[in-house]
């Protein structure tokens, strides 16, 4: 077992301390899987540990996918309100209780975009519009779910800007091509 000294950082805020560790050796991270493209990582504490896992092991429970219909009427919904985001209170958007969860109850994997990336290297479909057009033909339904749930989960946890227009647009397109595969 290796072993390394690190400082616990304390960020003190108006309300509460908060808390975190400075330094994790990278090799220790890529070995479970954890990098800049999939920062999340699940967390356990058995009263004298803390133990860092890949968020695949964690007890997160799969569900099968769901059927056509609830997936179609998911889709619609969300289509309209990334249609319609100027319009739309910005917490719907980013609370987990309403498309993390839903993606989740569906059956899709929030996977940072590796099973795209892996069907189809090099397209950059999760960042180009343009991109994603070109794969929609071949996408399939958990394929894409996959990539929806994982770019939420990018923009609601990990991009350091605002979405833009063109984010907006890309949901739009993905919603509505779950719809029309889930007719």
């Amino acid at each position: 077992m290796e072993k390394q000294t690190t400082n616990i950082l304390f960020n003190k805020t108006s309300e509460n301390i908060e808390y975190g560790i400075t330094k994790i050796p990278k090799e220790w991270l890529l070995k479970i899987g954890i990098n800049e493209d999939c920062p999340e990582a699940a967390l356990y504490f058995d009263d004298s540990r803390i133990i860092i896992e890949y968020p695949e092991m964690s007890d997160i429970k799969k569900v099968p996918l769901a059927s056509n219909k609830k997936i179609h009427n998911f889709a619609m919904i969300w289509m309209q309100m990334y249609k319609n985001y100027k319009t739309t209170p910005f917490y719907y958007f980013e609370d987990n209780s309403f498309i993390g969860e839903g993606m989740a109850a569906l059956g899709f994997e929030m996977d940072c975009g590796n099973s795209l990336e892996a069907a189809f290297p090099n397209s950059n479909a999760l960042n180009d519009n343009e991109a994603l057009k070109r794969i929609m033909p071949l996408i399939d339904i958990q394929l894409l779910g996959n990539a929806i749930f994982s770019q939420w989960r990018y923009y609601n946890h990990w991009a350091m800007a605002p979405m833009e227009d063109k984010n907006f647009l890309w949901f739009v397109l993905a919603f509505e091509r779950l719809a029309e595969l889930t007719k």
